[in-house]
């Protein structure tokens, strides 16, 4: 019986400690590009909706 646990115990400590470094290294600060491109895709999206905000409910109405 302690044998078998025992065996247990050795197949699930090795998962666990693999569990933790993939845990640390999982954050990763963003790289500049990808910076760049999250501004570049909301400055965009912010634009269109501004301009189809005007196009569709402003500018009808005139």
């Amino acid at each position: 019986m302690a044998k078998l646990e025992t065996a247990q115990v050795q197949q699930i400590a090795p998962n666990t400690e693999v569990m933790e470094e993939e845990m640390v290294e999982e954050w990763f600060d963003l790289l500049p590009i990808e910076k760049k491109l999250i501004g570049y895709s909301l400055g965009l999206g912010i634009t269109l909706l501004v301009i189809f905000v005007l196009v569709f409910r402003v500018l009808p109405s005139m």
